[in-house]
């Protein structure tokens, strides 16, 4: 694990070290770690904050949420995803980045591997590793439409992996998953049934021309008590400062 972690260390502070001294020499660098829409948070979600702050509403509240922000998630997945949901299977944090890092802290053992599908968003591995586990880069070129391909999930298995982390929408490439594309990586996972799914649907609703969403559980079914669902508020209404983030899971 100690050769495998040191050289995607230095790779990656290789990369960021060019991305310097390119920005130093005045070169347009375009950033593709963050994720950050162009429109301001809407103005009835403002409002409704500043009326709940007048109501007194800024004591500590439940550390996984309010009974009534948990429902509300409930409902959003039901509603969006035809997925069912109590809310003692839902987590509120402080943002997707926390309760990605919770979950790997919480799962993972020394030489445990976690599949990455790449170009990917830039903390997955450093989660994995800060977790002791080991990150298995998948490479999805432009050939594939940035898209992993159920052969090449199939070749990245091994007796270790413990779980498989997909994002779609994707940061950074924008490529998303199908319906098609989906189901064809569910029934690669469907005859493995140690691995656990990590879903990061954060750009759920940034989507375009006509692409239908689509997450995991909902593609296939049998997932649903091995897959944590990530998603959020803080791209799709652009609310990146406003830390609020949600993962519901099956119930333990």
């Amino acid at each position: 694990m100690l050769l495998v972690s040191t050289e995607y260390n230095h790779r990656q502070q290789f990369n960021e070290h060019q991305s310097r001294e390119l920005k130093a020499e005045g070169k347009d660098i375009i950033e593709l770690a963050a994720g950050e829409p162009d429109f301001p948070t809407p103005s009835h979600i403002i409002e409704a904050a500043e009326e709940a702050m007048s109501r007194g509403e800024t004591k500590y509240t439940d550390p996984d949420g309010t009974p009534a922000l948990k429902q509300a998630v409930c409902d959003k997945f039901k509603r969006d995803n035809n997925l069912e949901y109590v809310t003692s299977q839902v987590t509120i944090g402080t943002g997707g980045k926390q309760v990605l890092y919770n979950a790997l802290m919480a799962t993972l053992n020394e030489g445990d591997e976690v599949i990455i599908p790449a170009p990917y968003w830039v903390s997955y591995p450093d989660m994995v590793l800060l977790a002791e586990g080991t990150p298995k880069i998948v490479e999805c070129p432009l050939d594939k439409n940035f898209i992993l391909k159920p052969q090449d999930l199939e070749r990245a298995i091994t007796p270790k992996t413990k779980w498989i982390i997909l994002n779609s929408p994707s940061n950074p490439t924008g490529s998303g998953y199908t319906w098609d594309d989906m189901k064809k990586i569910t029934d690669v996972l469907i005859r493995h049934p140690n691995i656990w799914v990590m879903t990061d649907d954060m750009y759920e609703h940034l989507v375009y021309d006509d692409f239908k969403f689509c997450t995991p559980a909902e593609v296939e079914p049998e997932l649903y008590s091995r897959t944590l669902t990530v998603n959020g508020m803080s791209k799709a209404f652009c609310m990146t400062g406003w830390r609020i983030d949600m993962l519901p899971d099956q119930k333990i």
